[in-house]
């Protein structure tokens, strides 16, 4: 390569940085959309859906006003059937069906169209996959909740095929996709051996769990869009299958900092708190979290509120039993 070609070259290579740059992230959002998301994950939920549905009138193409829409009713669909008490907090549901489900259901379909249009145009392709592979992702969650494992496994399976795509197309989505790549990558290799024997069978990918967490760790740091979620993730991993209670502790504590509106993180945090010895955080999170649940939908209310009163009790009577009040830890 001559000097000149050379030269050429590089101001060629420094122009596409240039422009690349000044396009930004591609995950950034408008302030509407960014509002929403707050108020998602404060546990607002219905207020939530009344967001999606006027930023569907103004973004009537962009899937991210139905996938706001599905995660809020999850969101009720967990409240009402979910298993929620004053010592745990578990994505299992004995309860199959829910008022909310055909919504949620129709969320999910109207995100997947209008991802796969975002496909059909270059310059929005890896977007339309990594939208695509959300869309996967919330519907597998439903699944999971109700211990339907096939649809789950296929679900997650077309989640981590889109995002791996999306990954692909456009690498700057790589920390936001690692979240549910993670989340593949973690469960597909901590499950059962009955449910790995009808894995390999429907062909669905392995995982692995230290990847898993390692992707999943990413994309709490670095996440553009989904960083909250993701460690609330790998807040309840640590907590429920790998014994690191004092790093599931921190992030449970910062998640309810973050949204002191969502019971579920306030309540997550005291039970966390109350598991490590540390009673007074505990007794104060429980506080908390009596508290936000007031201020939820009623059928968050209506579970949230009596678990965490019931937490604080238990710890405030052991207090009272204890020589030493849990209220003078430090």
């Amino acid at each position: 390569m001559t000097v000149r070609a050379l030269g050429l070259f590089l101001l060629e290579l420094l122009c596409s940085a240039g422009a690349a740059l000044a396009a930004g992230h591609p995950l950034e959002i408008s302030e509407p959309f960014r509002q929403a998301l707050d108020t998602l994950r404060n546990g607002q939920y219905r207020q939530a859906i009344r967001s999606s549905r006027l930023l569907e009138e103004s973004e009537p193409k962009h899937p991210l006003g139905p996938l706001i829409a599905a995660e809020a009713f999850w969101g009720l669909i967990y409240c009402r059937t979910g298993h929620i008490n004053s010592r745990e907090i578990w994505v299992v549901a004995t309860v199959k069906e829910s008022p909310y489900d055909e919504d949620f259901l129709h969320a999910v379909e109207t995100a997947l169209a209008r991802s796969r249009g975002m496909q059909e145009a270059p310059e929005s392709r890896a977007m339309g996959n990594f939208y695509e592979g959300l869309a996967h992702g919330v519907r597998a969650r439903l699944y999971t909740l109700r211990a339907q494992a096939l649809s789950s496994g296929r679900e997650g399976a077309r989640m981590r095929s889109a995002l791996l795509e999306a990954v692909r197309q456009d690498a700057r989505l790589q920390a936001d996709a690692a979240a549910g790549l993670g989340l593949y990558d973690y469960y597909a290799d901590v499950l059962s051996p009955l449910i790995k024997l009808f894995r390999f069978f429907l062909f669905l990918p392995g995982g692995d769990r230290q990847r898993g967490l390692a992707q999943l760790q990413r994309a709490g740091r670095a996440a553009e869009l989904v960083g909250p979620e993701a460690n609330y993730e790998l807040a309840k991993i640590y907590s429920l299958r790998e014994n690191r209670p004092a790093e599931a502790l921190e992030l449970f504590r910062n998640l309810a900092d973050q949204y002191p509106g969502n019971a579920f993180f306030a309540l997550a945090t005291a039970q966390q708190a109350e598991r490590t010895g540390q009673k007074a955080m505990a007794a104060a999170f429980a506080q908390r979290a009596a508290h936000a649940a007031g201020q939820m939908d009623e059928v968050c209310r209506e579970r949230l509120g009596p678990a965490a009163q019931e937490a604080w009790e238990r710890i405030t009577q052991q207090a009272a039993r204890s020589p030493r009040s849990v209220f003078a830890e430090p």
